[in-house]
C-alpha cells in the first residue's frame, strides 16, 4: 500500500500534471530543475513531490528500476529520465584519454554540460570495473597527479545555467531565438537570431548567430553573422520559429583570416622577426594556418602571416616585448609605437 494519504493521492488533474512532467523530460534530455517545474505547473514544493513519488513508483523499465532520477547540480536539484548503464568492455588506457579529455572541460565546471561528461566517464569507468578492475586501478591511480591540467584564467559559467541550457536547445532543435547582450561598449541591445554555433575559444564561451536582415543599400557593411560572449547575454528567449541550417555555413572559414575571434579588416601579410632566446618557442606553437617560419643564420626566426590586424593581434606581438621586431606592414608598425608611446606615458614620473 502506499504511504501516501488518501488526501495526497493523485487527481484527475495531478494527472494530467504528470503527464506534463513527462511530456516537458522529453523535450529537455538534460532534464528540468525542480525549481522550474514548480513555477511552470503553479504548484508547492510538496504537491511536486508527491507527483515524483506516484512517477517514480509507476514508471520503471523491465527490471523495475525507475525512469527517471532527480540529482543534485550545485544548489539545486534537477530531474531528469534516468541514465542508462554502459556495459562495454574497454581499456584503461582508453579510459585515460577520456579522462585527460573531460579535463580540458573544468573551465564549465558547475554547468550540465561539464556535468553530463562527467556522467558518461562515471559509467564507462565502473562498467570498465567490471571487466578489468585491476588494470583500471593500477592505471588510474594517482591520475590526477599524473595529467594535470592548469590553464590561465578560465571564465566561470557555474551561473550560466539557465541561459546555456536554452541556447543549447535552440542549437540542438534548430529554433530561433532573441536574446538580451550586454556588450562592453554600450548598452543593452536585444537581437533576434538563428543560432549557428556554440564556440570554445581559450577556456571561455561565445555563440555565433546569424540574423534575419534585408539588403541595406545605405550599410553594406552591416554583419549578419555576430559573436556573443555568454557570460554577457542576459537573457535567452526560446521562439516558436525554426530555421533550416544553411549549408553554405563553414564555422572554420569564419575566423580563417583572423588572430582570435574579431577580424574588422582584410587579412594582409604580416612579417615578424623574433630573436633566437624565443626562437624555438614561436615556432614549436601554430598560432595560424597561414604560418610559415624560417630561421636566420643568426637563430632568429622569421614568422609569416596573412591574417587581419586585430587588437588580439597586436597584444600577441607586444606579449614578446623587445624580443619581437614587426618587419612589415608600415601600418602595424605604426599602430605598435603609438601603443607603445601610450603605455610608456603612464610609467612617467610627474615633475613636481
Amino acid at each position: 500500500m502506499s504511504e501516501t494519504p488518501p488526501s495526497g493521492k493523485p487527481t484527475y488533474g495531478a494527472a494530467m500534471r504528470v503527464a506534463q512532467i513527462i511530456h516537458w523530460l522529453h523535450e529537455h534530455p538534460i532534464g528540468l530543475s525542480l525549481k522550474d517545474l514548480t513555477e511552470r505547473l503553479g504548484i508547492h514544493e510538496r504537491t511536486l513531490s508527491r507527483y515524483l513519488k506516484e512517477i517514480r513508483t509507476n514508471f520503471l523499465d523491465h527490471d523495475g528500476v525507475p525512469l527517471v532520477e532527480v540529482v543534485r547540480q550545485g544548489d539545486s536539484s534537477r530531474l531528469r529520465f534516468r541514465r542508462r548503464d554502459v556495459t562495454m568492455e574497454g581499456s584503461a588506457y582508453e579510459l585515460m584519454s577520456l579522462y585527460m579529455a573531460l579535463d580540458f572541460m573544468t573551465f564549465l565546471d558547475g554547468t550540465f554540460i561539464h556535468e553530463g561528461a562527467q556522467d558518461v566517464f562515471d559509467k564507462i569507468l565502473a562498467a570498465v570495473h567490471k571487466t578489468q578492475g585491476h588494470q583500471v586501478s593500477m592505471v588510474m591511480k594517482d591520475f590526477k597527479k599524473k595529467f594535470f591540467h592548469f590553464t590561465e584564467a578560465p571564465k566561470d559559467y557555474s551561473s550560466h545555467n539557465a541561459a546555456l541550457e536554452k541556447l543549447v536547445q535552440a542549437l540542438v532543435h534548430q529554433k530561433k531565438i532573441e536574446i538580451v547582450y550586454q556588450s562592453p561598449r554600450g548598452p543593452k541591445k536585444t537581437h533576434q537570431l538563428s543560432p549557428l554555433t556554440m564556440l570554445m575559444y581559450k577556456r571561455a564561451l561565445y555563440l555565433v548567430g546569424r540574423r534575419d536582415l534585408d539588403p541595406d543599400p545605405d550599410r553594406p557593411e552591416r554583419k549578419r553573422d555576430l559573436t556573443f560572449a555568454v557570460e554577457r547575454i542576459a537573457k535567452v528567449t526560446l521562439l516558436d520559429e525554426r530555421f533550416w541550417y544553411p549549408e553554405d555555413y563553414r564555422p572554420e572559414e569564419r575566423f580563417q583570416s583572423s588572430f582570435g575571434l574579431i577580424s574588422e579588416k582584410e587579412p594582409e601579410k604580416i612579417t615578424l622577426r623574433f630573436d633566437k632566446l624565443v626562437a624555438q618557442n614561436v615556432a614549436s606553437r601554430r598560432w595560424h594556418h597561414s604560418q610559415k617560419n624560417q630561421f636566420k643564420r643568426d637563430g632568429s626566426l622569421h614568422v609569416t602571416l596573412h591574417i587581419a590586424v586585430s587588437f588580439e593581434l597586436k597584444a600577441w606581438i607586444l606579449s614578446y616585448g623587445r624580443f619581437v621586431k614587426v618587419l612589415e606592414p608600415t601600418v602595424l608598425i605604426e599602430d605598435l609605437r603609438e601603443d607603445l608611446l601610450a603605455n610608456l606615458a603612464h610609467y612617467q614620473s610627474e615633475e613636481a
